[in-house]
């Protein structure tokens, strides 16, 4: 673009007709101070014309207008009037200092005019740039700051349309936002792409016109395109279209343009390597998940298995002659084993319908020892001669619960006192109630869990390690399906350490609203 087509005719022709008219009005003024009013010397009424020009329209136009008031005023006032020749050596200094001073007004007014543009300008480009920042920083993702930052640029940097596509080229780009629902997408006619950085300097604009006939443009707007980068890489362009008779954006527009894109650019980046962190975490988790599920049920299935073939081949095999007490207790070891497999179906089929979603509730008002004390009957044998305290207190409130899913929790706690506390470890079951929720606490008097693995308890085939003198581990079932069924009932368990000095697991039940009254018909 050359010199003569960066001109602007109407800011100049603006400038020509305010500096002409501040000068008419001077020389209005002069003439009625000088020859109505008898003032010897009213030159100094130019400096406020020069001054004036130079808070409206900058130090140039000021300085055209001093140099004009110089020869006005030496045409019109000095004699010989109507004529440049000056016959009196003390006309010469006047017009000397008019000239100088009036420069001098000029450039100091008009360089404190610029001043104080600028700063309102870099203000602007600062506010700009802060609502970026801060559209960034609220939004949860990228995408869903992006239509708030198009339409503040397409407010900030002055331009009739912004929107930002996504792609590896430009000419294969899709839009993802836009200002407004009228925006194009990149097409290939011509456009200005902002150039990198160059050592000193602004940014530049480079036009860029592809090959082939020229796209027919339907409008008079100039389209301008900023990359957006990862690291050397395009991954889409921030685009902008705005009348081409307002000539390319400025400096302070331009800043703002490639300071925007910088920072979509890194936030789109960011939501990617934030979306590759979750797939690989939940890949690591479900990779994790199977592992310890194939551990676990390879090695809980597999030894139960193994002592029910040995033992039914042993009541098969002819050669072996058993006495009537030693087939009733192979039998019961079978029995034993067998029904250890089913807890383990029955662990694994309730932790797979609690994690597909799939576990219905049937919920019923019930009191809270219609839900403990037969879980504890049931649980009677496993407990063995166990010291067993129950206190409850004779106010508590019924409970709104499922009361076969109730019924397996119980039984789950219960049966994770009995397998991981000694014969004679004592055990206590309370409740306290308050305004929402009864809490029946199960603790017990064993070794306890230790605190880096308390939180890990309620994880799913998370095992503590167990003590020597207990028989084997669970297979770290059991208490994620206690959570898993009690969340859906709308309860939820937390552990800690019992006043026993075992493990304290609270299972809190909603309360049962209190029933309401029906009025007798009128």
């Amino acid at each position: 673009m050359s010199w003569r087509q960066r001109i602007d005719w109407r800011t100049l022709g603006t400038t020509f007709a305010v500096a002409v008219a501040a000068l008419g009005a001077s020389i209005l003024g002069v003439y009625l101070l000088e020859k109505r009013a008898g003032v010897r010397d009213a030159s100094t009424v130019f400096l406020l014309a020069v001054a004036l020009v130079a808070y409206l329209r900058g130090s140039w136009a000021a300085v055209g207008t001093a140099l004009g008031a110089f020869l006005a005023y030496n045409y019109l006032f000095l004699p010989p009037e109507f004529t440049f020749l000056v016959s009196d050596p003390q006309h010469i200094l006047t017009l000397g200092l008019l000239l100088a001073v009036g420069i001098a007004i000029g450039r100091l007014t008009g360089l404190q005019r610029d001043q104080a543009r600028r700063s309102e300008r870099r203000e602007h480009e600062a506010r700009a740039l802060f609502n970026v920042s801060r559209a960034i920083a609220l939004a949860k993702r990228m995408k869903d700051a992006l239509p708030v930052l198009v339409a503040s640029l397409a407010e900030d940097a002055g331009m009739t349309r912004v929107w930002i596509g996504l792609g590896s080229t430009w000419a294969q780009e899709q839009v993802v936002a836009a200002s407004d629902s009228e925006a194009d997408t990149p097409s290939s006619g011509p456009h200005s792409i902002l150039g990198k950085r160059p050592a000193e300097g602004q940014p530049a604009w480079v036009r860029l016109s592809p090959p082939g006939p020229p796209a027919p443009r339907r409008d008079s707007l100039a389209l301008y395109r900023v990359e957006l980068v990862d690291g050397s890489e395009p991954i889409g362009s921030l685009w902008a279209a705005r009348d081409a008779r307002l000539g390319p954006p400025s400096g302070e527009e331009t800043r703002l343009l490639a300071a925007a894109a910088d920072q979509i650019g890194q936030g789109i980046v960011r939501d990617r390597l934030s979306e590759q962190a979750t797939e690989l975490e939940v890949s690591r988790r479900s990779e994790e998940l199977k592992a310890a599920l194939l551990d676990s049920v390879s090695h809980d299935l597999r030894t139960p298995l193994a002592t029910i073939r040995a033992s039914a081949g042993t009541l098969a095999d002819p050669n072996v002659e058993l006495t009537p007490s030693e087939a009733r207790a192979t039998a019961q070891e079978i029995d034993a084993e067998a029904d250890r497999l089913a807890n383990l179906v029955s662990g694994l089929l309730d932790m797979s319908r609690i994690t597909g979603g799939a576990l219905e509730t049937r919920p019923e008002t019930m009191p809270v020892d219609a839900v403990v004390l037969p879980a504890l009957q049931r649980a009677r044998m496993a407990l063995g001669q166990r010291p067993i305290k129950v206190e409850f207190p004779d106010d508590l409130p019924p409970v709104v619960v499922d009361p076969v899913l109730a019924s397996q929790v119980l039984d789950n706690l219960l049966e994770n006192v009995a397998r991981h506390t000694l014969p004679d470890a004592p055990m206590r079951i309370s409740a306290a109630a308050d305004s929402q929720a009864v809490t029946v606490r199960v603790e017990d008097g064993g070794a306890g869990v230790p605190p880096d693995a308390m939180p890990h308890i309620f994880e799913k085939f998370y095992r503590v390690p167990a003590r020597r003198e207990l028989a084997r581990q669970g297979t770290g079932l059991g208490l994620s399906v206690v959570k898993g069924m009690a969340e859906a009932m709308g309860g939820s368990v937390a552990a800690s350490r019992s006043e026993l000095g075992g493990l304290a697991i609270d299972l809190r039940l909603p309360v049962a609203p209190p029933p309401v009254d029906e009025e007798p018909p009128a």
